[in-house]
């Protein structure tokens, strides 16, 4: 049976380093539950609700877009998460005109799949959205529909407003922005406008995009009736890269711990498992983890995690591990495929 759900947890890409944005919600697991005195998912949910500004930190690959797509995705109640994708722009990160029509083209896509009526597919599936497709690769995932989703009528006004073009002035789309995000308040809902992929200008000839974009860019947001999450990479805060300068306008800091043990570790991947094999159903209960993952595997994956890879890269590797340990006919994963693994 363990080498059945080996091969699902395969064909299910269920380790999967890079899952679509809905589905890192679904597989989180709070760092609030592994690691003592931590408040990284409370924190993170009081600043949305109560419109502050927040850098929420840590290196690439160790957890930012699985805890805002937690804190903010279909789970979300009072807030209305507004994703825009300013890593897309390139050197233009850096202008505020730029990002302001950046922001304007995401509220327009956001109000057109309501009024469309796109959304009514989603709710009419109940509570679970069945499948989810990536790169070819079919992946069952189960979510809950979103808390936060707009009515056509509130979608109409803010499509109403939301009617300018690239050819108006910075202060002009200002207001425009502003009077769209008006009926979400209206509607008992706090617009948050989300920067998750603002971590990835690490090379050296990027400086310049991250010193504009954290102290220009977005400066003229927080005056808005909004509030802002955006994923910093902690390199960012070393001084040689403008340090706390870059955190002028964000005024509540969130950083996401290390994991403490590979018990913890543990958790994540299980967590991976549990939702596929509970998805398929013919399988019946999900197994015990050592079932799956043995204790000598977990512990060499926790080694690559200690040594500085970050959770992504660990993921990825246990991944590459299972396509091993299924093509052997094994019946759990073990330490000698992660040895594989990693000198393949």
């Amino acid at each position: 049976m363990t080498h059945a759900v080996l091969r699902l947890l395969r064909e299910r890409y269920a380790f999967d380093a890079t899952p679509m944005f809905g589905d890192l919600g679904v597989y989180n697991v709070q760092f609030e539950s592994m690691s003592d005195g931590v408040r990284v998912e409370t924190r993170l949910r009081e600043g949305a609700l109560g419109g502050e500004r927040i850098a929420l930190i840590a290196d690439s690959g160790c957890g930012k877009s699985s805890v805002i797509s937690f804190v903010l995705g279909p789970m979300a109640e009072g807030v209305y998460p507004i994703l825009v994708p300013v890593h897309s722009l390139m050197q233009d990160a850096a202008s505020p005109e730029r990002v302001a029509d950046a922001v304007i083209s995401q509220i327009a896509r956001d109000i057109q799949f309501v009024v469309n009526d796109n959304s009514d597919a989603l709710h009419a599936s109940g509570s679970r959205r069945e499948v989810t497709q990536s790169g070819g690769r079919l992946r069952k995932v189960a979510v809950r529909a979103p808390a936060g989703t707009l009515s056509a009528e509130v979608a109409e006004e803010i499509g109403r407003q939301i009617t300018t073009t690239q050819q108006i002035e910075l202060p002009e789309k200002i207001e425009v922005i502003y009077q769209g995000l008006l009926p979400l308040h209206e509607d008992a809902l706090m617009p948050v406008f989300v920067f998750d992929d603002s971590d990835r200008w690490s090379a050296p000839e990027e400086e310049g995009i991250v010193k504009g974009f954290f102290t220009e860019a977005i400066r003229w947001m927080t005056d808005l009736p909004a509030a802002i999450v955006v994923a910093m990479h902690s390199q960012y805060l070393n001084s040689g890269r403008g340090g706390s300068e870059l955190l002028a306008f964000l005024d509540t800091k969130i950083e996401l711990p290390l994991l403490p043990a590979a018990a913890q570790l543990g958790r994540i991947l299980l967590e991976r498992a549990r939702v596929h094999v509970e998805n398929e159903g013919s399988l019946g209960a999900p197994p015990e983890l050592t079932e799956i993952v043995t204790d000598s595997a977990i512990r060499v994956l926790f080694d690559q995690y200690d040594s500085g890879k970050s959770l992504r890269q660990v993921l990825q590797l246990t991944h590459h591990a299972l396509a091993e340990a299924t093509d052997a006919g094994a019946e759990a994963l073990d330490d000698h495929h992660i040895v594989a693994a990693i000198r393949a």
